[in-house]
């Protein structure tokens, strides 16, 4: 069954909250609290994966109470409405640290902000990623939705990995502009999650099955999913390197390249622009050797690109660094497709192995792992700047040790492209293929979006 292109659009624009409020983080908070606030590396980055050690307690039932709710707006929307206030609020909050506040009153601040934020990302992102395997269970179908996720998560990237940084030098690049940043950033959020909460009326969704199982037989099924699992050492390999890409992204090009975030803004329009422009050939190369060859062709290209950035130097065109974005982005649109798509399938092939429909726990399985290997990039980087002798109190661009710029080195390339390489090595235990979704039926009687 063909998703209406305005209700994938609506859907694929939570993405682009989602990514946003990710990056913002996951790129900006780390430099923001060891740049500004004067928060040990290793300290700050213990406190961002501190936080994520609560969705070992909150994902779950977040997943179960998903898919036990009935309502007339589904059994997902409810959530994406009522958590998109407090996604947007807490982004804001992260980066109004008081000033006035000492060393025990900061960690305080930061971690119940951080505590906020991870509990509303959970009440939205859960719910989130569980309807498309209700929207339609065609194969294809499933990539085409997906395109709508890639292109609104590269948007999102853009601006919370470059534009939230940009917007910090046009407002002064001081303590008060990140304040000011947080709270732009922090509307934008909650209004792409209100859109995507009121703009999936209409969207097919199943309704909460009448025998309930014991989440420990739960856990049972999910271990005979083999692809899901799988995936999901794919994925922590994926985002355990691409977070420490993200974390260290700032200090390297101030430290190393001596430049400011005018390089990342250039750098990120053209990654964003190439990511979506070859999203739809992407989706053809899928139909043409299959998901499993394209996704692996993705990522070896994707690391390659990466190991370019050992050739960059402070004088470095933006021609050349276009071209390495330009490069990167091609690539990075296939990983983002296929590994989307490939997890739609594994929902699907569950409802074929257990007979239930359980998206909302199969969501929140793979969103913690998401959101625990995003959380190790912060925490391997701040352990490496202070393990390596970096200086929080030197000014941005000036010159560190050189053990602390190999730190950097070590963060922003060989980390993330050897995590590449690993995903691809993993796909060679990833069995799932379109005939072993077919046969028995994975589609559940669907009733419209209230």
């Amino acid at each position: 069954m063909k998703v209406p292109v305005r209700i994938a659009a609506a859907w694929g624009l939570g993405t682009f909250a989602t990514t946003t409020m990710l990056n913002g983080v996951s790129v900006v908070l780390l430099y923001f609290l060891v740049t500004f606030v004067k928060v040990e590396p290793v300290i700050a980055g213990a406190m961002l994966f501190g936080s994520k050690l609560l969705d070992v307690f909150t994902d779950p039932p977040m997943g179960i109470l998903s898919d036990r709710t009935r309502s007339r707006w589904g059994r997902r929307r409810p959530y994406l409405l009522g958590a998109s206030l407090f996604c947007g609020l807490s982004f804001a909050l992260l980066f109004s640290v008081p000033e006035s506040a000492g060393n025990s009153g900061v960690y305080l601040y930061v971690s119940l902000a951080l505590v906020l934020y991870a509990l509303s990302y959970t009440v939205f992102q859960v719910p989130y990623m569980a309807m498309p395997a209700e929207m339609t269970s065609d194969y294809h179908e499933r990539t085409r939705v997906m395109s709508w996720r890639v292109v609104f998560m590269t948007l999102g990237n853009m601006v919370g990995s470059a534009g939230a940084p940009g917007l910090v030098k046009l407002l002064g690049e001081d303590r008060a502009a990140y304040a000011d940043m947080g709270l732009i950033i922090g509307a934008l959020i909650f209004a792409a999650m209100l859109i995507c909460a009121v703009g999936t009326r209409g969207a097919k969704f199943t309704t909460a099955d009448e025998i309930t199982v014991p989440f420990a037989e739960q856990i049972g099924w999910l271990w005979r999913n083999k692809p899901l699992l799988v995936l999901m050492g794919i994925k922590i390999a994926i985002y355990t390197g691409i977070s420490s890409f993200v974390a260290v992204m700032l200090f390297f090009i101030y430290s190393v390249l001596k430049k400011g975030p005018e390089v990342l803004v250039v750098y990120s329009l053209v990654q964003t622009a190439s990511t979506i422009a070859f999203t739809p050939a992407c989706a053809w190369l899928s139909r043409q050797i299959g998901k499993k060859p394209a996704y692996v062709l993705c990522l070896l290209g994707f690391a390659a690109g990466l190991m370019t950035w050992l050739l960059a130097t402070p004088d470095e065109s933006m021609w050349v660094l276009a071209i390495r974005a330009l490069f990167i982005g091609a690539f990075a649109a296939g990983s983002f497709l296929y590994g989307n798509s490939m997890l739609i399938d594994t929902f699907a092939y569950d409802y074929k192995i257990s007979g239930m429909r359980r998206e909302g726990v199969l969501s929140a399985a793979f969103s913690f792992v998401e959101k625990a290997s995003l959380a190790l990039g912060p925490l391997l980087i701040g352990a490496l700047l202070s393990g390596m002798g970096f200086d929080k109190d030197l000014d941005p661009t000036e010159d560190q040790t050189p053990s602390a710029v190999r730190a950097m080195y070590i963060g922003f390339i060989w980390i993330p492209a050897g995590c590449q390489l690993v995903a691809a090595m993993l796909l060679r235990f990833y069995r799932l293929k379109k005939s072993d979704l077919e046969g028995r039926s994975v589609n559940m009687p669907s009733v419209g979006g209230g």
